[in-house]
C-alpha cells in the first residue's frame, strides 16, 4: 500500500515527527508500532476527511495551489504523527482527560479539520486555491418553476405583511 494521489505528505513526513516509533532505519515497517500500512492508510484517511470538507466549501480537490498544500500537508501530518503516539499509548490523545471522556483520536481530528477548513478557507481562496464558491448549504433556494413547467406562486406575498419597498434608484 502506498500513499494516495489525493493525499496530503508522505510517511518520511510522519517519520520525522515519530522517530521513538521507528525501526533501525529509521522507517516504519511491518514490525513498528505502528505499522508502515497503518501510516499510509492514516494518510489517506486524514487527507480524505481533509479533502471532504474542503470539498464542503467549494475548493477543487485535490488542493494544488502550493503554499495551501504546505498547510494542508502540516495538519495531515500532525494528525497523523498523534496517531502514531496513541498506538504508543502517548501523546495528547492518551491523556487521562481524554480517555474519560472518551474521545476518540479520529473524531478529534474530524471535528479539528472542520474547524481548521472553516478558519483557513478564505486564507486557502486568497492563495489562489481553486474554488468554485460556496456550496448551496448557505443560501436561500428558490425555484422558479415546477417540474411541469408551470410558473410558482409563492404561497405569501411580501405586501400581506406589511413590507413596501422603496426603489431607492429612482
Amino acid at each position: 500500500m502506498t500513499v494516495g494521489a489525493n493525499s496530503y505528505g508522505t510517511v518520511l513526513d510522519v517519520a520525522a515527527l515519530t522517530n521513538a516509533y521507528l525501526n533501525a532505519s529509521n522507517t516504519f515497517d511491518t514490525s513498528t508500532v505502528p505499522t508502515l500500512t497503518q501510516v499510509e492508510g492514516w494518510i489517506d484517511q486524514v487527507s480524505g476527511i481533509m479533502n471532504t470538507a474542503l470539498a464542503g466549501q467549494g475548493f477543487t480537490i485535490p488542493v494544488t495551489q502550493a503554499t495551501a498544500v504546505l498547510a494542508i500537508k502540516s495538519f495531515v501530518v500532525e494528525s497523523v504523527a498523534d496517531l502514531a503516539h496513541a498506538a504508543n499509548m502517548a501523546g495528547r490523545y492518551f491523556t487521562q482527560s481524554a480517555l474519560d471522556r472518551g474521545v476518540t483520536p479520529m473524531s478529534a481530528i474530524r471535528k479539528q479539520i472542520l474547524e481548521w477548513v472553516e478558519s483557513f478557507a478564505s486564507g486557502l481562496e486568497s492563495l489562489g486555491a481553486a474554488r468554485a464558491g460556496e456550496t448551496g448549504g448557505g443560501e436561500v433556494l428558490y425555484r422558479s418553476y415546477d417540474n411541469a413547467g408551470d410558473e410558482i406562486t409563492p404561497i405569501f406575498q411580501r405586501k400581506q405583511h406589511g413590507n413596501v419597498f422603496q426603489n431607492w434608484d429612482e
